[in-house]
C-alpha cells in the first residue's frame, strides 16, 4: 500500500475502538487479533501481502543503514493527527 492509498484508508476507514480495553490484551491475545484481522482482510481488496512485506523489510534495511534518521511512532501520531485531524 503505497502512501496516498494508507492516508486515504486511515484517514476515510479509521474504526473506532477502545484502545484501554485492547491495551489490556495479554501478548498471545494481541498477536491473535492481529492475525485475525489480517485474515479477515478481503482477497478481492487491493492488498498485496507480499508487497507490505517488501515495503517493511526495505523500510527496517534502512533503518538499520541509518538508525538515527528515525522519528518515534509518538511523534508520527502527532504529525498524522496535525496534518488530517485523525485521533487515535
Amino acid at each position: 500500500m503505497d502512501k496516498k492509498c494508507f492516508v486515504t484508508y486511515m484517514k476515510y476507514h479509521f474504526m473506532p475502538y477502545n484502545k484501554e480495553e485492547l491495551m489490556k490484551l495479554s501478548v498471545e491475545e494481541k498477536l491473535q487479533l492481529i492475525e485475525e484481522l489480517i485474515e479477515s482482510v478481503d482477497d478481492n481488496e487491493d492488498y498485496d501481502r507480499n508487497h507490505l512485506i517488501a515495503v517493511a523489510r526495505e523500510r527496517y534495511n534502512d533503518y538499520l543503514k541509518n538508525p538515527a534518521d528515525v522519528i518515534s511512532w509518538e511523534e508520527v501520531k502527532i504529525l498524522f493527527r496535525e496534518k488530517y485531524g485523525v485521533q487515535d
